[in-house]
């Protein structure tokens, strides 16, 4: 891949990202002004908007551990990033690229929140299965990492990420 293709593909890249992080945080702004009181049953039993706030991670593991958190949070943005640009610049890897880029808007969203509130506001709630309320930030991390993992498995090989001299 050309010099010029790398710059476009970095350019939409970081337009996605964008997008990805202003939908989060509208959506969490959202749910901080209007489920305040009540939640929003979309589907009895099934799904609802309801606000929670979550001092910890997925699944509340290391509830009230915001500090660490964030520093771990950056520390991985920061490696994923590193990643992005680290990878050869060939036009097969496009797909980790675009990958890559949903992963860091998801966690930059997330950091966002623990440095602005302390603690992560999530709405989504599937309320059919005992499953943990989330956020736009969190189906990007969730998202990416199923798309890499199906990426990892069927479409990349060993020696696609041996690094080339032609990839300088």
């Amino acid at each position: 891949m050309n010099r010029k293709r790398f710059i476009i593909d970095c350019i939409i890249h970081f337009c996605l990202f964008g997008v990805l992080i202003v939908a989060d945080q509208l959506t969490k702004l959202w749910a901080r002004e209007v489920l305040v009181t009540d939640p929003i049953i979309v589907w009895k039993d099934v799904f609802s908007f309801r606000l929670i706030y979550n001092t910890g991670a997925s699944f509340g593991i290391f509830h009230n551990h915001t500090s660490i958190l964030t520093i771990f949070s950056v520390v991985a943005m920061i490696a994923v990033i590193a990643c992005y640009f680290w990878l050869p610049k060939e036009k097969k890897m496009r797909p980790m690229r675009f990958t890559l880029a949903i992963i860091v808007a998801g966690g930059i969203g997330n950091i966002i929140d623990r440095i602005a509130f302390g603690k992560v506001t999530d709405m989504f709630s599937f309320d059919l299965i005992n499953f943990p309320v989330f956020n736009v930030a969190d189906i990007g991390i969730t998202c990416g990492a199923i798309l890499m993992c199906a990426l990892w498995i069927f479409y990349y090989k060993d020696e696609d990420f041996k690094w080339k001299k032609s990839n300088s």
